[in-house]
């Protein structure tokens, strides 16, 4: 399901870009300051071209260390519950949730991407100097999941079955 879902969002992301890339006015604001007011401007082959290549380098980059997490060297990984998670009969299974994870991460972040780049051009096309509030909000949403993400992994999600939490997981 975690692949089905970073495929999913790595062609909304995709979809977005070609959408952005006909629709784009030839000057696109490209940064915002602390207000959401355009500080920054690029041409919109600039603009889109960044948009590909950042969207393709992360997607190899999470596509790649998930095809990775199958024959890594376990001693290469820090996982809570080592002695738990790296013996022989284990390692498929811990393998199988480092991929899950590295997939869904992947996943949010092409999300937020998306979502950044649709605000980005809905901006550009409508004239306006300034980002929506909505962007913030993406982003601290995300920050947000990612450290809940976070928190679970090292307390819950590695935790072995039928153990319960010691004192250094909370």
């Amino acid at each position: 399901m975690a692949r089905a879902a970073f495929l999913a969002a790595a062609l909304l992301y995709a979809a977005v870009v070609a959408v952005s890339a006909v629709v784009l006015p030839e000057r696109v604001p490209v940064h915002f300051g602390p207000g959401g007011e355009a500080d920054s401007y690029s041409s919109r082959a600039w603009a889109v071209t960044v948009d590909v290549v950042l969207g393709a380098a992360l997607t190899a980059l999470f596509a790649g260390l998930a095809a990775w997490m199958r024959r890594v060297p376990l001693d290469l990984v820090n996982v809570p519950h080592p002695e738990h998670w790296k013996t022989p009969e284990r390692a498929p299974e811990l393998r199988r949730r480092l991929r899950d994870d590295l997939y869904g991460i992947g996943a949010a972040t092409l999300l937020l991407l998306a979502a950044l780049t649709a605000l980005v051009t809905r901006t550009a096309v409508s004239g306006s100097e300034r980002l929506p509030w909505g962007a913030l909000v993406l982003v601290v949403v995300y920050l947000v999941g990612i450290g809940i993400w976070t928190v679970r992994t090292l307390t819950v999600r590695y935790r072995p079955a039928g153990t319960k939490p010691t004192h250094d997981e909370g």
